[in-house]
């Protein structure tokens, strides 16, 4: 039986394939991936609903696919035991069984040269394609003849011309390159960080940003949080309350009194698109790069539902399982980097949002209380907003009523 996969609703209307993992003939379980898709700051596998045998093959590396589109047409196979799974062999070279092998070792003539099959893995495929290398240009060193990724490195090393950057946003010269390393060592980037480097470098271009500093002492939040936390810790369901979640909480607070932080500027019709929801996105730091989850609807949730969620989308994160979802509708960025450290920085607005948080580490500063020095725990903060939708005097307005939120927390009940 012949089944058809379509590509699946993942949230958004159309996604661009870069990877297709199988070819005509392959046998696939199910759950297999079958081909990866980009999304929003995220690569996406979509998986064999069955197993099987691949007949067709609708789609290839480049095209945009929107929901239900037919990618692939695989013959249906209920007997998963005679299905043969591609093995890893020789530095993550995927090949299929013997059958598919057959490499014909009179390939010489211009030709043949044009027909020869490529044998490499979907990392090897991808790694080639970030350093715009031509797979039929290398010999693979790998059992068959398969391209491995020392193969690769190896031949970028000797055409060390290849520039992985965009040509238009090239600030240095590859002349400049030349002759300062013998033997320079090339670290790729991945695949959110392309994706989220071109679209910080659009933003830092088209967004003219101004950036607001300022601390508040947060002694009393801290104290009354880590009182709160070991008051419960006997319970084995709870989930401790994090700093962050405390000045999410804030943050929406002061949302509320000057929503135009929570706007979005239209420059086609000269106007502000003021958000009715508060949806707050959350940067945390993976192997593969910066990914943006974001909590929703955060007008009515409180400190507790707040930490909670930032733990959960965190976790997701860190084990790459958000989903599209849960990565867009963002109204406003909290970028945190308190627990790695730092006295301020200048964070760059994800547009179409006009706003952007910087959290750096708290430090215990001598302040001058009622004649005397205390020891009081200071957080440095930034806002980065854009100067076409907030002016400096709004700007000092939102950062001095954040200060004072998370300086008494009490004032949140008012």
């Amino acid at each position: 039986m012949d089944i058809e996969v379509c590509m699946p609703d993942i949230g958004m209307k159309c996604a661009e394939v870069i990877e297709v993992l199988v070819q005509v003939g392959d046998k696939v379980i199910k759950e297999d991936g079958l081909v990866s898709i980009e999304s929003h700051k995220s690569v996406l596998e979509i998986p064999s609903p069955v197993s099987g045998i691949i007949k067709n093959i609708y789609v290839k590396i480049g095209d945009t696919i929107s929901v239900n589109k037919l990618m692939m047409i695989i013959a249906e196979s209920c007997d998963k035991n005679n299905l043969i799974k591609t093995n890893k062999i020789n530095n993550n070279c995927i090949v299929n069984s013997a059958d598919q092998l057959n490499i014909n070792n009179s390939i010489n003539s211009d030709n043949n040269y044009q027909d020869k099959e490529i044998y490499a893995s979907p990392i090897v495929r991808r790694m080639a394609r970030k350093l715009n290398i031509n797979l039929l240009d290398i010999a693979g060193s790998g059992r068959k003849g398969c391209v491995t990724k020392e193969d690769i490195t190896k031949y970028n090393t000797i055409h060390n011309d290849i520039n992985i950057y965009n040509t238009k946003d090239i600030l240095v010269k590859q002349d400049n390159l030349k002759n300062k390393n013998d033997d320079p060592e090339y670290q790729l980037l991945t695949g959110i960080q392309k994706i989220s480097g071109s679209r910080l470098l659009n933003n830092w271009k088209n967004i003219p940003h101004v950036t607001q500093f300022d601390e508040t002492d947060i002694t009393e939040l801290e104290d009354f949080r880590k009182l709160y936390n070991s008051r419960n810790l006997a319970n084995k369901n709870f989930q401790k309350i994090s700093l962050l979640s405390f000045i999410v909480k804030s943050v929406v607070h002061v949302l509320l009194k000057y929503p135009r932080f929570n706007s979005v500027l239209d420059v086609n019709k000269n106007s502000i698109i003021l958000n009715k929801n508060i949806n707050i996105g959350i940067a945390v730091d993976t192997q593969d790069g910066l990914l943006v989850p974001v909590l929703k609807n955060l007008k009515y949730k409180n400190v507790s539902e707040i930490s909670y969620e930032i733990f959960d989308l965190a976790n997701k994160a860190k084990n790459n399982q958000l989903s599209v979802l849960e990565m867009q509708g963002g109204s406003f960025t909290i970028s945190s980097l308190g627990g790695i450290g730092g006295t301020g920085f200048t964070p760059i607005i994800n547009a179409p949002e006009s706003c952007i948080l910087g959290i750096s580490k708290a430090t215990i500063k001598p302040i001058w209380i009622n004649n005397k020095f205390r020891p009081r725990l200071m957080l440095p903060f930034s806002l980065s907003y854009d100067h076409r939708v907030i002016d400096g005097a709004d700007g000092a307005r939102f950062t001095n009523f954040l200060g004072l939120l998370l300086s008494d927390i009490r004032t949140l009940l008012v």
